[in-house]
């Protein structure tokens, strides 16, 4: 990834299709949860990899790519949330399931599909969190750094969504 950001900073469009590929998944998974919109979604990631092109020099090592791109996502995600009046988000509104998940990944669809179904029953911002650390793989340190909020605090709102759900559908 060193290599990447190295060429990246000079220019290089193949190292930025690369990353693009790399990261766009991820990223639109997130855009998708804030915003319930894959129009909207999307755009928001588009900016984000247009702000990585720009602003490239910016970071210093590539283990900083990705929490730079959340962070930069999320503000870009809240920006059109704010133009488009966008107040919360919810799964029953989407066809989350289908816009994660393609074809290759079908085997273990049943356990995708129960875990957005139960993470619903939270608030958008706890629904971002969980999402970040399972299906990101986000560390707590990681998402702490991006939501510039502390790690003690999202061990906790990791901690409490998790006592939330299995208090509401009663541990299945």
């Amino acid at each position: 990834m060193d290599e990447l950001l190295k060429r990246l900073k000079i220019g290089d469009e193949e190292a930025f299709e690369y990353l693009v590929k790399f990261y766009e998944r991820q990223l639109l998974i997130i855009a998708k949860l804030r915003l319930n919109d894959e129009h909207l979604a999307r755009d928001a990631v588009q900016e984000t990899f247009l702000s990585l092109f720009l602003n490239s020099m910016k970071i210093s090592n590539s283990k900083k790519i990705k929490p730079w791109l959340t962070a930069v996502l999320i503000n870009k995600c809240n920006d059109l949330a704010r133009e488009n009046k966008i107040m919360q988000v919810s799964f029953e509104q989407n066809d989350f399931e289908n816009f994660i998940y393609s074809d290759d990944e079908f085997k273990n669809i049943i356990d995708k599909i129960d875990f957005v179904s139960k993470i619903n029953l939270l608030d958008v911002d706890e629904r971002t969190i969980i999402a970040m650390y399972y299906e990101g793989e986000y560390t707590t340190k990681e998402i702490s750094e991006i939501l510039n909020i502390s790690n003690g605090t999202i061990k906790s709102k990791i901690s409490r969504a998790k006592v939330k759900l299995k208090n509401k559908i009663g541990g299945n």
